[in-house]
């Protein structure tokens, strides 16, 4: 039968007897065994452990950094790798489920290499030759593998031929090694091409997954090199610890290098924790006055009591996490939300300000106070297809409208992640568009923070708010410069049109056309 042999080639079903013919020498004896269900070890549920930790880390990215393409293929990665960690070795009395999850963990194991080279691409773009080459072969090797274990599902289902080869071969193993080594090559080949924060993330987010899969080849050889049961034992436990390096170095990263915004993730666990003990203790106190004072009462009645308050407290459950929410976030956040504040305060004066150098000066100013950032720089449209910039140090930085940085930002006014645009001329972490009427009129490029965190999405949004309000100012302020000067243009152009119905010489309109250019070029510095 199919599930005996699915069964025989995974994990025999509890209960189930089997005959096994047993030789040594001239002897034959046919031995029956009675599989029962195997004790967890301590490293297996370490093993357990470390894929819950991750899947939860891939629903948090999910949840809080979706509008990040990075993060997005982290998540994917995260829960590609729980789903073929988690699917193996199921022992079923149907066909059906061995036959499914087998195909979920020939597809989801290699398919989880293959989104971690993709994933460890996405820093430092562009890719160089060598990343290419590099990414490209972890991806021919792996669709060679899910090749591989497909015609072993196959050729179990069918018997037309010998399963074990491609299930358990030298082939599948051989594949599997080279996309790991070529998923490794494209992680290291993308710390050395990252810099500052980013090469930062790039460490603790590669090297750890890197090494639990380079780890898992070498226990798969080990297996199948060494007859020797405690090698075998010694594997498992080496690789049940390398496992767990990989959430413990995402947790530290998400914590001090804001993979995620661990802030919201504070937040709500401070929250839940407060709403929790809350509701039990009102419960609990309830239950309590309720068994004191109305000790005669039926059992019945006292049912209904511990109904009643259940459904009150079920009920009451929004308006006391909407109190417990608003407490924790004024409370543990405070400095945070100020900060926000300020950002929006200035985005609303800004309007008011009438000199435009006060204003980029302040704009700079409230930015570097309000964000830890060590850099912020306005560039302003300078009429001349280019975005200028000048620096505290007297430098000035020139970026040209076809930047693709500025182009990013020219086409949909949404911040640009500075770490995407590799062949920018625009420095910094995160650029915010300033728009006004349709128009990008001005660049507000953030550096990094100086304590080596990443921007939270609560920030940012202050962040554009604030590069929205100056871009309207200098709006403003341009079109009121330009008046005065578009006045005396008009005046010089009536001016030269009456000198030339007199017939003046050659020399005087010479002198009008000139004077015309010069406040021409005025009005565009």
């Amino acid at each position: 039968m199919l599930v005996e042999r699915f069964s025989l080639l995974g994990v025999p079903l509890t209960g189930r007897p089997l005959i096994l013919l047993v030789r040594r020498g001239s002897l034959q004896k046919e031995l029956t065994v009675i599989p029962r269900p195997g004790k967890l070890t301590w490293d297996s549920r370490l093993g357990w452990f470390a894929v819950l930790w991750l899947l939860l880390f891939a629903v948090l990215i999910a949840w809080r950094r979706a509008d990040m393409p990075q993060m997005r293929l982290l998540a994917l990665f995260l829960a590609v790798f729980a789903l073929g960690s988690g699917t193996g070795f199921v022992a079923a009395p149907w066909a059906g489920v061995y036959i499914l999850a087998n195909l979920t963990v020939n597809v989801a194991a290699p398919l989880s290499v293959a989104l971690l080279a993709a994933f460890a691409s996405s820093f430092a773009p562009p890719l160089s030759r060598p990343r290419r080459i590099a990414l490209w072969l972890c991806y021919t090797f792996t669709a060679i593998g899910i090749a591989l274990g497909a015609i072993g599902i196959a050729g179990v289902i069918t018997l037309q031929f010998d399963p074990l080869p491609f299930n358990s071969g030298p082939a599948g193993l051989v594949s599997a090694a080279v996309a790991v080594l070529m998923a490794a090559v494209c992680g290291v080949l993308a710390i050395a091409a990252s810099r500052g924060v980013e090469r930062q993330r790039a460490v603790w987010t590669l090297v750890p997954l890197a090494a639990f899969f380079c780890s898992f080849i070498v226990a798969l050889i080990i297996y199948s090199l060494s007859p020797s049961y405690d090698v075998v034992v010694v594997a498992n436990v080496v690789s049940a610890l390398v496992i767990l390096m990989a959430p413990v170095a995402l947790t530290y990263a998400a914590l001090s290098r804001r993979l995620i915004d661990i802030g919201f993730f504070l937040n709500r666990a401070a929250v839940f924790t407060i709403v929790s003990t809350i509701v039990i203790g009102v419960f609990v106190l309830v239950e309590w006055a309720a068994s004191e004072w109305l000790v005669s009462t039926s059992h019945t009645t006292s049912s209904v009591i511990g109904m009643g308050v259940a459904l009150g407290l079920g009920l009451s459950l929004r308006y006391i996490h909407k109190y417990v929410d608003r407490f924790v976030d004024h409370v543990l956040f405070r400095k945070r939300h100020e900060d926000e504040a300020a950002l929006r305060r200035f985005a609303h004066e800004s309007s008011f300000i009438t000199d435009r150098s006060a204003l980029l000066e302040r704009a700079v100013r409230e930015v570097k106070e309000h964000t830890n950032a060590a850099d912020a720089t306005i560039l302003v449209q300078d009429g001349a297809a280019a975005y200028i910039s000048a620096k505290s140090d007297g430098g000035r930085t020139i970026v040209g409208e076809n930047d693709p940085g500025i182009l990013a930002l020219r086409a949909w006014h949404k911040p640009v992640d500075l770490a995407s645009f590799g062949d920018s001329a625009l420095r910094g972490e995160l650029a915010f568009p300033m728009v006004s009427r349709g128009t990008l009129v001005g660049v507000l490029a953030c550096g990094a923070k100086r304590n080596g965190e990443a921007y939270a999405p609560d920030e940012s949004e202050a962040l554009l708010a604030l590069a929205h309000g100056v871009g309207t100012a200098l709006d403003v302020l341009s079109a009121q410069r330009d008046q005065p000067n578009e006045l005396v243009l008009r005046e010089l152009g009536a001016l030269r049109e009456d000198v030339k119905r007199d017939r003046p010489s050659e020399l005087v309109l010479s002198k009008l056309d000139e004077l015309h250019e010069d406040v021409k070029r005025m009005s565009h510095t």
